[in-house]
C-alpha cells in the first residue's frame, strides 16, 4: 500500500515516527533551557525590580 505521493506507508509510518521522536527530545532540551535562562534572569535580577514573568 502506498500514500499519495507513491511512498511505501511502512516507510512514512518509520520516517514519522523518527520526526515524532526529534521532535519531542528537542522539546525537552528546549524546556530545559528556558527552565536554565529564567533562573539565571531571576538571580541576575536587581533586587528593586521585579524579574520578567512568562507570558
Amino acid at each position: 500500500m502506498t500514500d499519495c505521493r507513491g511512498e511505501p506507508l511502512d516507510e512514512v509510518l518509520q520516517r514519522h515516527t523518527e520526526w515524532t521522536v526529534a521532535a519531542q527530545q528537542l522539546a525537552a532540551k528546549l524546556g530545559k533551557a528556558y527552565s536554565a535562562v529564567g533562573d539565571l534572569a531571576y538571580k541576575e535580577a536587581p533586587d528593586e525590580q521585579e524579574p520578567a514573568t512568562r507570558g
